[in-house]
């Protein structure tokens, strides 16, 4: 390691450093102070507040009417593939069976690595 050369200051050099210092930090706050500040009314805020609310209800009932209609067209799915094709409709929930029983380990051990 190399030495560092350390200088030593005095008192009065310290000192005007220090006082230097608390200077410019008072002159920042002052000009921080300095700059206009806006607070909205009450209104605004009310009327913010209700437009999230009525964005926030059309995203619900969009997505709602979206996962309605998928479930709708599986389950259509299912109930023609069971009474068309019985054994389509059992492979099926066989398949997706293991299916979930395989993603479930795989997680499982992939949190269980983790951790350790």
């Amino acid at each position: 390691m190399k030495k560092q050369k350390v200088v030593i200051l005095d008192n009065e050099q310290q000192n005007k450093r220090d006082l230097d210092a608390i200077h410019a930090l008072q002159e920042g706050l002052t000009k921080v102070d300095q700059f206009p500040v806006y607070t909205p009314d009450l209104q605004w805020f009310e009327i913010m507040i209700q437009t999230e609310k009525q964005n926030s209800r059309k995203k619900l009932m969009k997505e709602l009417s979206m996962f309605i209609m998928i479930a709708l067209i599986i389950l259509c799915g299912i109930i023609v593939s069971f009474y068309q094709m019985p054994v389509v409709f059992i492979f099926i929930q066989i398949i997706t069976s293991i299916f979930i029983v395989l993603y479930t380990f795989t997680r499982f051990s992939k949190k269980v690595n983790i951790n350790e």
